[in-house]
């Protein structure tokens, strides 16, 4: 009977002292882990694209061809619309922050644009990533991804156009498509809807490296080194998709 009565008066104790304020409340702030990358673009052509792919801000892990996070634009946005996504938490282990077209599983195909993290590592504010105009239906991802960032050191323009051929944008296309090489007799640069018998397949796959006198597959797999297989099918992609004239 005693230990009822002891134990009914030590409840009555504490809601009195919870009563009267005597509990010190305390208040946490939940840091938000790692670092944030915002990418500002006016984007064309993500509509062009089906299902199976995705326009994203992605960030890739090391040596992964598959995103561990993602932020993709809805396959409805207008041309000419300017866009923000945004990448939060990035911890260290996230090594690139990439504008990629990726596929249903988010692998890597196409990088359009990327930075690489460890190039921050003492930023504290949002890491910016401001494109301008960015066309990212297939040819402009190709112009984009592997044009601008392979090919152009040789075919730009300015009298730098190796073999006369001018991959900078807005002459890419019509100095590819069913255009005879200026090297090889009876071979087209590009033939519409059959890329192996094109010769931009042939230099860029194996035995490439025995067409011409430069090497150009050691171009693509040091320019892509994490996604050589990946690009080779991209462009073999475009050029199965280009319509044949009758």
């Amino acid at each position: 009977m005693k230990k009822k009565i002891v134990f009914i008066l030590s409840l009555l104790l504490t809601m009195v002292a919870c009563d009267s304020g005597d509990i010190e409340e305390r208040s946490y702030t939940v840091q938000e882990r790692g670092k944030v990358v915002k990418l500002t673009a006016t984007v064309s052509g993500v509509g062009s694209w089906d299902n199976g792919y995705a326009v994203a801000l992605a960030g890739f892990s090391e040596d992964e061809n598959y995103a561990t996070m993602q932020r993709t634009l809805a396959s409805s946005t207008p041309d000419g619309t300017q866009v923000e996504l945004v990448l939060s938490n990035l911890t260290e282990q996230i090594e690139t922050v990439e504008f990629a077209i990726t596929n249903n599983l988010r692998k890597r195909i196409v990088t359009l644009s990327s930075i690489v993290m460890a190039d921050y590592s003492n930023a504290t504010d949002t890491i910016r990533m401001d494109l301008g105009e960015v066309d990212v239906d297939l040819l402009g991802a190709l112009q984009f991804g592997v044009f601008d960032k392979a090919c152009i050191q040789c075919h730009g323009g300015n009298g730098r156009s190796a073999a006369g051929l001018n991959l900078t944008k807005g002459q890419a296309y019509a100095n590819l498509v069913d255009v005879p090489s200026s090297r090889i007799d009876g071979m087209y640069r590009v033939v519409s809807g059959r890329a192996e018998e094109s010769l931009l397949h042939k230099l860029l796959n194996a035995g490439g490296e025995n067409i011409l006198t430069y090497n150009h597959t050691e171009v693509v797999s040091s320019q892509f080194k994490n996604n050589q297989d990946g690009v080779l099918s991209f462009i073999d992609e475009w050029i199965n998709g280009l319509k044949v004239e009758e």
